[in-house]
């Protein structure tokens, strides 16, 4: 069984958390790269400085904001096969809302983003500490966000998993269980156009990673 914790912060907002236990299952998914995210994302200076996971966790984010609806018939589709006990609401509302949101702008790498993220999760992972949005020193998100120059608008994004970036993102966008639907909301956002990434390893097998975003400062 793999575990899939999925935390978000939203400004003023209470902590959102969504666990998911799957059967690890194998899911064929008929994908070709795309050649415009993979090139407007390495357009970014900081781009090389991602490690492989990062990148990763930044393709999908952008490939999904590029062509929702593709998204959902190209990956979310064949989870739901795979997966049945999955669909429900959450699933319908997914599909309605990729479907409605057009094509959103990618986002774009923010190296202080990078940086604060990146820190969290080293962190929280390093230290297999309790999965949260505050530091284990204590800091706040806003605090984090605002010591690191944020002031505008931001929200962060947190997946534990079993280290399937793919799949990752995909309950991120489910949020299975979760009545507000605040991860969904983030990734479909068109005011956030920053982002950072931040990964690292929790324990022997699962993947931990941050997603900063921020409004256009």
């Amino acid at each position: 069984m793999k575990l899939f914790l999925l935390m978000l912060l939203l400004p003023f907002a209470a902590i959102s958390q969504s666990v998911v236990v799957l059967e690890q299952r194998e899911i064929k998914f008929n994908l070709s790269r795309d050649e415009e995210v993979e090139q407007w994302n390495a357009s970014f200076k900081t781009y090389n400085k991602l490690s492989k996971e990062e990148k990763e966790i930044l393709y999908w984010t952008n490939y999904s904001r590029k062509n929702p609806v593709r998204f959902w018939d190209s990956v979310m589709t064949p989870i739901l096969l795979v997966h049945p006990q999955l669909k429900g609401k959450y699933s319908v509302s997914l599909k309605e809302d990729l479907r409605a949101a057009g094509n959103l702008p990618l986002f774009g790498l923010n190296d202080t983003l990078i940086t604060a993220a990146r820190s969290h999760a080293m962190d929280i992972g390093e230290k297999k500490a309790t999965v949260s949005h505050t530091s284990t020193n204590g800091t706040s998100f806003s605090s984090r966000l605002q010591q690191a120059g944020i002031r505008n608008c931001g929200s962060e994004n947190m997946s534990l998993g079993n280290g399937n970036v793919l799949m990752a993102i995909a309950m991120l966008y489910l949020d299975h269980g979760l009545e507000n639907l605040g991860h969904r909301k983030t990734l479909l956002n068109k005011e956030y156009t920053n982002i950072g990434i931040g990964a690292t390893t929790y324990g022997r097998e699962q993947l931990f990673f941050v997603q900063d975003f921020a409004c256009k400062q």
